[in-house]
This record gives structure tokens, sequence and C-alpha cells, in this order.
């Protein structure tokens, strides 16, 4: 009997695992050289996103919008600015004015957004900024994962989307080697909101490998995690993730509330055994 209770412990707790390990998708994956991704004014396609070295079988690319997950909160700007700006007409590309207002253009959803300019020594032998020197967030919790909300100042798109590196640690002030790259894992080609609003891109999400976790984010322009080296970016907000995709608010996702009510179940019955 302990050993069948164990094995059914092992098979749902797979499947818990399975069921929440993938971020939130709006939309099917695309994976057709020929699929048109994100709004037709950018010209992007799939085909686009493979010259540029993203594997669509590897980084789920999709055309849903975003949306916000349970216990969604955003990151909390730290440091690391080095400009700001906001859009005035967010219907078009290159509407915007800048401004110098970095505590409040990184901390909304809000087309208004600060960019890492000043940060000009390539890191290794990328084109790019430093970690410790990049624009870092304290996302309020541990996470896995990093939502990246960009503001898109003009084309080529993806590229104008996707030239950042987002980098993870539980220390804001550490240095370089402190600081992890993490991977890009899915793109929701309809921004974060819906047209005619067309400024908000891309919202790219980044995971750190192997489960680990993080409670700050450093978003560096290029460097290995981009597809474009221009000497900077324009970064709306961002906001911490677990795991599965659910936000870090402090309320356990679905699949880690399943592992322990599993866990509670075998010990209950091994209680009743003995």
């Amino acid at each position: 009997m302990r050993t069948i209770l164990a094995g059914r412990v092992a098979v749902g707790a797979a499947l818990a695992l399975s069921a929440f390990a993938a971020p939130v998708r709006a939309d099917p994956c695309l994976t057709n050289p020929a699929d048109v991704v994100g709004n037709p004014i950018f010209g992007a396609t799939i085909a686009t996103f493979i010259a540029r070295g993203i594997d669509p079988n590897v980084t789920c690319i999709e055309n849903g919008l975003w949306s916000n997950p349970a216990n969604f909160t955003l990151g909390d700007y730290v440091k690391g600015a080095d400009g700001g700006g906001v859009g005035v007409d967010n219907s078009t590309l290159g509407s915007y004015v800048l401004n110098g207002t970095f505590a409040a253009d990184a901390n909304a959803l809000d087309h208004a957004w600060v960019q890492d300019i000043g940060n000009q020594t390539s890191f290794g032998s990328d084109i790019g900024g430093r970690p410790s020197q990049g624009i870092v967030w304290d996302l309020h919790g541990q996470a896995n994962q990093v939502a990246v909300f960009v503001f898109v100042d003009h084309g080529p798109v993806p590229q104008e989307v996707l030239e950042n590196s987002a980098w993870l640690s539980n220390d804001p002030n550490a240095l370089d080697a402190g600081w992890t790259q993490a991977s890009l894992v899915h793109v929701y080609g309809a921004g974060w909101e819906a047209d005619p609003t067309i400024s908000d891109g891309f919202v790219a999400v980044y995971q750190l490998p192997g489960g680990g976790t993080f409670s700050h984010v450093s978003v560096t322009w290029g460097g290995p995690g981009s597809i474009q080296q221009d000497g900077d970016n324009e970064i709306d907000a961002v906001a911490g993730l677990t795991q599965g995709g659910g936000g870090v608010g402090g309320v356990p996702e679905p699949a880690s509330a399943l592992l322990v009510g599993l866990g509670l179940l075998a010990l209950g019955a091994a209680r009743r055994k003995r």
C-alpha cells in the first residue's frame, strides 16, 4: 500500500508540474516562417525572428494579447536609467517626447518608459551594457521569470522590441558576476494593449534555467539576449513571474498548492496506516 501511494503522489506531482510549467498562452505558438507576427504594420513574420537567431521551436512566439496573471504586480524602479520619455500618439510609431521622471516612467504600464544608454562598455564578447550598470527593478518576491514590457519608438521590428538582455540576481548592487542571464522563452505579438495601440509592441518573457529564483532584474541594451545592439532600449515596465507563469504577489501558484495538498494527503494516509 505504501509503495502504491508513493507512486500516486509522484504521478500527481508530475502532472501538476506539467500543467503549470509553461507561461500562460493566449494563442497557439507560431512556427511557420510565413506566419505574420504582431500588427501587420511591423512587417514581422516568423522568418524575421528566425533570421535574427530566434528558434520558434524553443521560444513560443504567438499573436495573443498579454493578460495579467493572478497575483500580478509590477516591479519598482531601483536605479540605472539614463533617459526617459512618454508616448503621445500610441497608435503610430515615433510619436513621443523625452522627459526625466525615471521612477514614474518605469513603474506603470502607461507608455512612459526609461532607457539604458550610458552603459556603453561591451560585456564580454557581446555588444551591449553590463548587468551591474543596467536598469534595475525590485520584483517584490522570488521570481523565476520576468516579463519585459517595451515601448517601440521606431522600426524595424522585432529588432527594436527585442534589443535587450535580462539579468537576474537577489542583490540589486551585485557586480557583473553576480547576475545570471535569463533566456527568451515567450513573445506575445499583440503586446499588452489592444490595437489601434501599436507602440506597446511585443511583450517578452525571459526565464532563469533550472528553476532558480531571483528578486531583482537588470535590463540592459544589447548583449547576448538581444537581436539588435544600437546603443539604447525603451522599457515601459517589468514584472516578476513564477515558474508557472503566475505573479509573485505572495500567494502560492496552483502547482505549488496542489503539491502541498498531495503531500498532506500522503502524510495523513501514512499516519492512518501506522
